[in-house]
């Protein structure tokens, strides 16, 4: 049944990957708080139990689909580490009845008794709790489906809130428990102890100063300081748990960071609705030895032979389920096309001043004006200078790597000098991919070829001209393109190139190879081109 309800997810996980189109995203996300399993104890009687959540965490990954501008459906893969500890808070040396009954066993060792009495040779083998802690940690590959709502508000649709309901199917890849041990000899966890029935007596017993009366110790009986070393744990330790299903909800906010990357913050909380106890054990939660206990009546026979099985399969709980609750954070990021309103506003790169809308051509036309001291185009706000800074200095930028002179003054040369077919592959343009400016294998090879035409002819210089599609704003594309030019500069100077020979500039989007209408044509746009330099006649 696990296989079929995985396989049925994983199939409709595959779809949702290959339909990405308009309103899909990607998404990436963590969140940490009190995660665990919870129970409940009954009908203890030689201790006092409780159940407390400790810190854990969840990690993962997922697709949205939004049919609408508010609603979408997502679905994940999650890995989640669920961590509880389960007490038993009891005291030493209580009643009988307040003990956990072991077993009836024969002392062979030390009879008590005259012969006129007769010898006491039966006695029951009981074990108490003190500060006992049983560690709990579970890991479960979770597949998270949950609707979406969306809102985001403003112009610019920079911040929303988003609400999440949905189920999560969790299925433990890795269950165990252990025993946490005491810090010092003083925080004892377990005592063993034998009640005689014939002569009313308990074994050992505590001094007024704390301690086991000696010569009842040498009996065998007495406390464990540290059980992990002494105990048995049933199947070494691992916990049998089932397939469950979990409520989900999140809320939180969005920030958007790019037209294609939003933050998400909020937080979350899964509660289990399915018992994830195996109820085919039903084990006790000490097991006596199968000998005498007593046999050889040495000390170290303290707990000995007694096997612990966890809290969670024991007979005093009947039900383990989940829960998880905390804080997350995420990062969206949109696949396949932007909306009709993106596409506009990123073809016209338009940005807000003063409550007005711009065109950013028109404003970097304006910066221009403003440079050269003539009227200003546009009504801007008075804090004109600190909003278009960053565009402002792109500019700047650019116009101080623009090289003194244009290839177009030199671009006669001398036939037999320099031959034409090495002269064209000196133009050759290398590509790269999108918001990228490292070399790929393709580039590196014309690179190279280059590389050997400048050595045989160290009298030519070169341009690079780094250039861009139309995606993004022209700050960040002007940057890009220099970027680019960059990259080749610096391959063919650490491959022997003088670098005086070289100089750089950036185009950014505005010198286009080929028309951007679509994908195919902008790929033909993020390159570098490539000017010779020849000497004067």
């Amino acid at each position: 049944m696990k296989k079929h309800i995985l396989f049925s997810l994983l199939i409709f996980f595959s779809i949702q990957l290959i339909a990405q189109e308009k309103g899909a995203y990607l998404t990436i996300s963590g969140g940490m708080g009190p995660s665990g399993i919870t129970y409940k104890m009954t009908d203890v009687i030689f201790a006092d139990p409780k159940c407390h959540l400790k810190l854990g965490g969840q990690a993962g990954f997922g697709f949205s689909y939004y049919f609408t501008k508010y609603l979408g459906l997502s679905l994940g893969v999650d890995v989640a580490h669920y961590r509880t500890h389960g007490k038993l808070i009891g005291e030493f040396m209580k009643g009988r009845g307040d003990a956990f009954y072991l077993g009836s066993y024969t002392d062979n060792d030390y009879p008590f008794g005259t012969p006129e009495t007769g010898y006491i040779r039966e006695y029951d083998l009981l074990v108490r709790t003190r500060n006992w802690v049983e560690c709990q940690s579970v890991h479960l590959l979770e597949i998270p489906l949950i609707v979406n709502l969306q809102k985001k508000f403003g112009k610019s649709e920079g911040f929303g809130l988003y609400l999440g309901l949905g189920a999560k199917f969790q299925l433990p890849i890795q269950s165990k428990y252990s025993i946490l041990d005491g810090n010092s000899k003083e925080d004892k966890r377990l005592m063993v102890s034998g009640y005689y029935a014939e002569g009313n007596l308990e074994l050992p017993y505590f001094k007024p100063d704390g301690e086991i009366s000696p010569d009842i110790s040498t009996h065998g009986y007495g406390t464990i300081h540290n059980p992990s070393e002494r105990l048995t744990l049933v199947n070494d330790g691992k916990l049998d748990l089932k397939f469950n299903v979990s409520l989900v909800g999140e809320a939180g906010i969005i920030v958007s960071l790019s037209r294609r990357v939003d933050l998400t913050l909020g937080g979350f909380i899964d509660y289990g609705l399915l018992n994830m106890r195996n109820n085919n054990e039903n084990q006790a939660l000490f097991t006596g030895p199968e000998t005498d206990y007593v046999s050889g009546a040495e000390r170290n026979n303290v707990g000995k032979g007694i096997t612990y099985g966890s809290i969670t399969q024991s007979e005093y709980v009947n039900r383990v389920s989940s829960i998880s609750y905390g804080g997350k954070v995420g990062v969206r990021i949109k696949l396949g096309k932007l909306s009709q309103k993106q596409q506009q506003e990123r073809q016209r790169d338009t940005v807000y001043l003063g409550g007005q809308e711009f065109p950013i051509d028109s404003l970097l036309k304006a910066i221009e004006d403003l440079k050269q001291n003539q009227p200003q185009p546009l009504p801007l706000p008075v804090d004109f200078d600190s909003i278009l800074k960053p565009y402002i200095d792109a500019l700047d930028d650019a116009i101080k790597k623009i090289p003194a002179y244009l290839p177009d003054e030199h671009l006669d040369y001398y036939p037999n000098v320099y031959p034409d077919e090495e002269m064209r592959f000196l133009f050759e343009p290398i590509y790269f991919d999108l918001d990228k400016s490292f070399l790929k294998s393709e580039a590196i090879e014309i690179l190279n070829r280059k590389v050997q035409i400048l050595n045989n002819y160290k009298d030519i210089r070169l341009i690079i001209f780094g250039n861009t599609c139309d995606l993004g704003n022209d700050p960040y594309n002007f940057k890009l393109g220099l970027r680019r030019a960059e990259a080749a500069r610096d391959y063919l100077v650490n491959n022997g190139i003088d670098e005086g020979r070289i100089q750089i500039s950036t185009l950014s989007r505005f010198e286009p190879e080929r028309p951007n209408v679509d994908e195919f044509n902008r790929t033909h746009n993020r390159r570098d081109d490539f000017k010779p330099i020849f000497p004067r006649k």
